[in-house]
């Protein structure tokens, strides 16, 4: 009797199973999809970069779709680049990612821009735009009309090139003890 107490679950679910049936019916799936996806590399010059997302939908073997992409790039000077935005796409092998929907972008030494659409190309470290950009920072304010580029220059300088009619306020610098000393 204590054999048939231990065997009685065992007893009482036979006859209950269900058959499964595969239904080949179905189409094959035909694309990848991938949740919470993070892309992390470096480009020729050793600067880190990285991408994340909500989710990305695999185009080709090199490109994929992203919803709500952010990353950043971290130039050799030491300055972080981030950015933002509803949705993009990455291509791998050339290492561009286009932005698009509420795209903003910070940097480590206080400046905020907001656009429509960007493009990042990683290898050169090159951000740019075709559409209406503002933007904010400790030096002044930008808007131009038809895009923006920033670019890197040599000793961690950046170049910022405002497209088509622009404006641009600059805040006057506040003087120091120090910037009085020969």
């Amino acid at each position: 009797s204590v054999g048939f107490a231990i065997g009685w679950p065992y007893l009482v679910s036979v006859g209950k199973e269900a058959l499964s049936y595969i239904d080949y019916s179905l189409p094959e799936i035909k694309e990848n999809r991938m949740i919470r996806p993070h892309y992390l590399s470096t480009d020729e010059k050793g600067q880190a970069f990285h991408i994340d997302a909500d989710w990305a939908k695999q185009q080709t073997n090199d490109l994929a779709n992203l919803i709500s992409p952010n990353g950043s790039m971290t130039t050799i000077e030491g300055q972080t680049f981030n950015l933002k935005a509803k949705a993009g796409a990455y291509d791998s092998q050339t290492k561009i990612l286009n932005l698009e929907g509420d795209v903003i972008l910070t940097s480590t030494d206080g400046y905020f821009v907001k656009t429509e659409k960007a493009r990042v190309t990683f290898d050169n470290k090159v951000i740019e735009g075709d559409s209406y950009v503002e933007g904010k920072g400790p030096s002044g304010e930008i808007m131009a009309q038809d895009g923006f580029k920033v670019e890197n220059q040599p000793q961690g300088k950046k170049v910022i090139t405002l497209k088509g009619p622009s404006k641009v306020v600059i805040h006057k610098l506040k003087k120091t003890k120090d910037s009085n000393a020969p």
